[in-house]
C-alpha cells in the first residue's frame, strides 16, 4: 500500500517518557515528509501545548496539519492556522461539573487555544507548568456560558473511573467520553473523535481513508486506530487498542515507536513481511502432528501410519522398521500448517508473537 497520510498522537507515542521527540523520530518524519507524506499530529492537547513540538519537525508545513483537543480544533501548517473548530454549549456540561465537585476532581476547560479552570490546584498548576499553557481563571465554572472544545477532569484515576461510571447513563446523547491518561478524563461533543477528524481531513484532501497510517496509545486514540488505514498501536499501549490495531509495533515510545512504522510501512527500509510467506522449518508443527498421527495409529491399529512397527517375515522371523509414510505425512502437513498460520496472521510466526506478546 502506498500510504499518503500519517496521523500522530504525541503523548507516550510520539514523544518519550520525558517530553521529548527523539531525532530517531524527528529524522524519518522528515523523510516520509520528502517522499510527500502529509504529516499531521492527532492529540487531545491544545495547540498552545504543540507548537514547539511542531516547530521541531522541520518539514515542508504545506498540505500539513495539526488536530487539537480530540478533533475539536483543526490548524493548518505551521505557525499553524485555525481552520476549524467543533464546539457545544455549556449547558450540556452541568452534569459533568456536578460530578466533578462531588468527587473532588479539578475541572479545566478548552476553547480553541485557551484553557480555562476555576482554581489553580496543585494539579492544574502542574498541568500548566508541563503543557505550557495559556490559561484564563474565572470565578466559577458553572457561570461561563460560552463554547467548549473540550472538557478535561483532573484527578486520581480511581476517582475518574467512578464519574465515568456514574456519568455513563446521565451524559447527553453524542457526548463523548474516554480516558486519554490514567489521570485525565475527557469529553468532547458530538461527532468530535479523532477519528471523525481524520476522515473530514483526508475525504478535504482528497485521500482515500485506506491511504492512511494512524498511531496511537490509549482510549482517546482507538476511533483514529478503527478508522485508519493501517491502525497503529506502539507497544506501550493499553491492550484494547492493541487488540484493536492492525500492526503493534516492536519498539515502545522511548525506543522510536513512529520511525520504526515510517521506516516498515512509508520508506520501505524495513521490509514487510505482511502475506508473504517466509519458508522455515516448523519443528513444533511438525512434533505436534506427528505426536497425533502416532496416538491415532495405535489407537486404532493402523499399522501402515506407525512411525515405528513390528513386521513379521515370511520365514517366520521378524523385526522393527521405520514407517516411510509416517514420516512423509507429518512433513507435509506441516508445511502446510505453517504456511495457513502465516498468511492467516498476516505477519510471519516470529513477529506476530513478538509484537503481541513482547520479546526483548
Amino acid at each position: 500500500m502506498n500510504y499518503k497520510m500519517l496521523f500522530l498522537d504525541m503523548d507516550e507515542t510520539l514523544l518519550s517518557s520525558d517530553l521529548s521527540i527523539s531525532e530517531k523520530n524527528l529524522e524519518a518524519i522528515r523523510k516520509a515528509s520528502e517522499k510527500g507524506v502529509k504529516i499531521t499530529i492527532c492529540t487531545g492537547r491544545a495547540i498552545f501545548s504543540v507548537r514547539d513540538y511542531a516547530s521541531q519537525f522541520g518539514i515542508d508545513w504545506e498540505n500539513c496539519y495539526i488536530i487539537c483537543l480530540n478533533g475539536g480544533a483543526v490548524y493548518k501548517g505551521y505557525p499553524p492556522v485555525l481552520i476549524e473548530t467543533k464546539e457545544f454549549d455549556s449547558k450540556n456540561a452541568a452534569v459533568i461539573y456536578e460530578a466533578a465537585h462531588k468527587y473532588g476532581a479539578d475541572i479545566q476547560i478548552y476553547r480553541s487555544d485557551r484553557l480555562i479552570v476555576e482554581k489553580v490546584t496543585e494539579r492544574v498548576q502542574k498541568y500548566i507548568e508541563m503543557h505550557n499553557a495559556d490559561y484564563t481563571v474565572i470565578d466559577s465554572i458553572e457561570d461561563y456560558d460560552g463554547k467548549i472544545s473540550k472538557i478535561l477532569l483532573n484527578g486520581p484515576n480511581e476517582i475518574l473511573v467512578k464519574i465515568q461510571k456514574e456519568l455513563s447513563k446521565k451524559l447527553s446523547d453524542g457526548m463523548n467520553c474516554f480516558f486519554s491518561n490514567p489521570n485525565y478524563l475527557e469529553f468532547t461533543g458530538k461527532g468530535t473523535t479523532k477519528g471523525e477528524a481524520m476522515t473530514e481531513l483526508s475525504q478535504k484532501l482528497g485521500i482515500d481513508i485506506k491511504e492512511t497510517i494512524a498511531m496511537g496509545d490509549s482510549f482517546n486514540d482507538m476511533s483514529m486506530i478503527k478508522t485508519a488505514g493501517l491502525g497503529v498501536a506502539v507497544r506501550n499501549a493499553v491492550q484494547p487498542l492493541k487488540d484493536a490495531a492492525g500492526y503493534i509495533t516492536k519498539c515502545t515510545n522511548n525506543e522510536g515507536a513512529v520511525a520504526e512504522v515510517i521506516d516498515r510501512y512509508i520508506l520501505g527500509d524495513g521490509k514487510s513481511t505482511v502475506g508473504e510467506y517466509k519458508f522455515r522449518i516448523p519443528v513444533q508443527i511438525f512434533v505436534i502432528i506427528t505426536v497425533i498421527e502416532q496416538l491415532l495409529a495405535f489407537a486404532f491399529n493402523l499399522n501402515g501410519f506407525k512411525l515405528l512397527r513390528y513386521e513379521y517375515t515370511l520365514e517366520g522371523g521378524g523385526g522393527y522398521r521405520l514407517g516411510i509414510i509416517a514420516l512423509i505425512i507429518p512433513v507435509v502437513l506441516c508445511f502446510i500448517v505453517d504456511y495457513f498460520n502465516q498468511k492467516t496472521k498476516g505477519e510471519d510466526e516470529e513477529e506476530f508473537w513478538e509484537s503481541k506478546y513482547g520479546k526483548h
